[in-house]
């Protein structure tokens, strides 16, 4: 057999010769077995033996016995290249032969100090300052590895005696979202992980290094989403003067004729948009107001580059500075600017009429959702209760229920629940909410006629909007491009209601305000902040449901464990798709379970959950007939 020894990146290695092919030759490295690829030049030297075993161990036992040092020494200038055969022979003499060669070429390698590999079969002598740089390299190498050696039994003993191990003065939230690969501490913990079969955050949460999962979670989403940090946070006392002078001019007509009030849950802080009705001789003025924060054009680079409020359990992050929502926000007993729509109906609720206009409106009421729904439901619509506004939310949810059959379609997924998570101290309540009840629709229905208002006149007036448009068979998506949602059954639909709280209605309201001011500097359809916004709108959106989700999903984990919940019911939602009660939870069970009719109910015992991965196991316990044993699987 032929051996030859090869260039094999930064080492050398021996290799039995294989077939030889016109750009490559075929070999087996020894003696390992596998085989690889190389080009011709990367054979140094051919060795001649009949027992390639023996040869390597004479290799091996000599190979200890050698003081490159020395053979440093030997050598005096620092330029010349010299082949691994005539250092043999100045190191060997006359004892030099292919042992000796290969045992001294491979010492070379694992000194790594004294003399430059040139990956030729030939080396040149390292300067005296070449050499202590390599040896302070070499030295940082050995101490490094040996931090890394004692970073993963620290890390095993921490997990497996579920004992915290001691702080590491690291960033976890940038080592595990952004890390660099080559550190230490992340080759550990990468090491670790796929040893013991668990998620890098599994480990870390399990041996103390990620002490808070939430705060984690949210950190991790700002560093990822956000690397710069929030668009700059400006305070209401830069509001641009324009808009000053015009409140203070009276520029905008203030409107006293009308009692305005808004429908919000307990916890926002946003309230962008607020209702009138007024009973007229022949019918109705239905008032739409929205506040108008778009009059500011200085915050538009803030809106594009944060795109919209951040929803998640017990917090949120604004997408406007805290000063200016509560500058632009319809508080109750507050006069603010306002971008007003109204609709003038028939004793029939037919529109007859609509005109936007720019105004100031006090603010008479704020009524909150969770107190309201307790009065205005479907079984009080026929009752006289006397509460406040009770007139005007009835006329409200007749009018809302014409619009909704002139549509064909609903505005409200009634099958859908809403989750409102809360905290008391460090106990977590959930409370489901059944969409579908009059304030829903309510609103609903008068915020998207509003937008299909303010869309058709944007593009009757030729002025750019961002339409959020659905065609069959494609999903909704944002674009400048006016065309209908069929989803909703309109003809165009931008979204222009909630500009406190969404990059796109703040672009939307500032082409509106500037039409109805009569001026011609709106946003043209190439203008970068409308371009970023359009384009960057869904992608960057799915990432804050994403995170949203997540964040819903590790608090209802944490529920169940809370209140101690072994088994849960599920519901047939669609297929094999399943909702569990009390936690926004949706499972699918295809791999374990036909379709079933809609609303058909099943047990799930559930166990082993993990907060880290935001998963648990469960098992199909009954109670379908067709069951005849038990089911598991796990769920990610």
């Amino acid at each position: 057999m032929s051996y030859v020894v090869i260039s094999d990146g930064t080492a050398y290695k021996i290799a039995k010769l294989g077939n030889e092919y016109k750009n490559h030759i075929v070999v087996e490295i020894v003696p390992e077995g596998y085989p690889k690829k190389i080009k011709s030049k990367e054979q140094i030297y051919p060795l001649t033996t009949t027992n390639i075993d023996e040869f390597q161990n004479q290799v091996n036992a000599l190979l200890a016995t050698i003081d490159i040092e020395l053979l440093s020494e030997l050598i005096d200038s620092t330029e010349q290249k010299i082949y691994i055969n005539e250092l043999s022979t100045i190191y060997f003499g006359d004892k030099n032969n292919q042992i000796t060669t290969t045992a001294l070429l491979f010492a070379l390698i694992q000194d790594g100090v004294n003399f430059h590999n040139y990956l030729d079969g030939t080396f040149s002598k390292c300067s005296q300052v070449e050499r202590e740089k390599r040896q302070e390299i070499l030295f940082r190498q050995r101490e490094e590895k040996k931090v890394y050696q004692n970073l993963i039994e620290s890390l095993k003993n921490a997990y497996i005696k579920s004992n915290p191990i001691e702080c590491l003065d690291i960033d976890m939230i940038k080592l595990l979202t952004k890390p660099d690969k080559h550190s230490v501490i992340y080759k550990a913990i990468q090491n670790v992980s796929r040893e013991l079969k668990v998620s890098t955050l599994e480990l870390c949460y399990q041996v103390g290094l990620v002490k808070n999962l939430p705060e984690f979670f949210i950190n991790s989403f700002l560093l990822e989403n956000f690397p710069q940090g929030l668009k700059s946070q400006q305070s209401s006392d830069n509001i641009n003067s324009q808009t000053k002078v015009a409140l203070s001019n009276k520029s905008l007509v203030e409107n006293k004729d009308i009692k305005v009030f808004s429908i919000d849950g307990n916890t926002t802080t946003e309230i962008d948009d607020a209702f009138s009705v007024q009973i007229i001789e022949s019918g109705y003025v239905i008032g739409i107001h929205i506040a108008a924060p778009a009059m500011n054009q200085t915050l538009a680079e803030t809106v594009a580059g944060n795109i919209s409020t951040i929803y998640y359990p017990g917090n949120k992050i604004t997408m406007l500075p805290e000063s200016v929502i509560d500058e632009y926000s319809l508080w109750q007993n507050k006069s603010v600017p306002v971008v007003s729509i109204y609709f003038t109906l028939d004793s029939e609720f037919a529109i007859l009429d609509s005109v936007s206009k720019l105004e100031i409106v006090t603010i008479a009421d704020n009524l909150r959702i969770e107190l309201l729904e307790e009065k205005f439901h479907i079984d009080s619509l026929n009752v006289d209760n006397g509460y406040a506004y009770e007139k005007e939310l009835k006329i409200l949810y007749q009018f809302a229920g014409k619009l909704e059959d002139k549509r064909g379609k609903p505005s409200v997924n009634s099958l859908m629940l809403d989750y409102n998570f809360s905290f008391d101290k460090d106990k977590i309540i959930i409370e489901p909410r059944i969409r579908g009840n009059p304030i829903d629709k309510l609103v609903s229905e008068l915020m998207i006629l509003a937008n299909c208002t303010w869309g058709r006149m944007l593009t009757n007036a030729f002025i750019p909007a961002i339409y959020r448009v659905k065609q069959p068979n494609y999903p909704v998506k944002m674009t400048l491009t006016p065309e209908s949602h069929t989803g909703l059954n309109v003809d165009y639909y931008t979204w222009a209601t909630s500009p406190l709280r969404r990059a796109i209605d703040y672009i939307n309201q500032y082409q509106i305000v500037r039409f109805l001011l009569g001026k011609k500097d709106y946003y043209s359809n190439l203008n970068p902040i409308l371009l970023e916004v359009v384009e960057n709108f869904d992608s960057k959106y799915a990432k804050y449901i994403d995170f949203q989700n997540k964040m819903e999903r590790y608090w209802s984990l944490k529920y169940l464990l809370q209140e101690e919940i072994h088994e849960i019911t599920a519901t047939f939602t669609y297929k094999t798709n399943v909702q569990l009660e009390k936690v926004p939870i949706n499972l699918d069970l295809q791999n374990l379970l036909t379709a079933k009719t809609k609303g058909t109910q099943i047990r799930l015992k559930i166990y082993n959950i993990n907060l880290a991965n935001l998963n648990f196991d469960f098992k199909v316990v009954g109670e379908l007939k067709e069951l005849n044993h038990s089911i598991s699987s796990n769920v990610t």
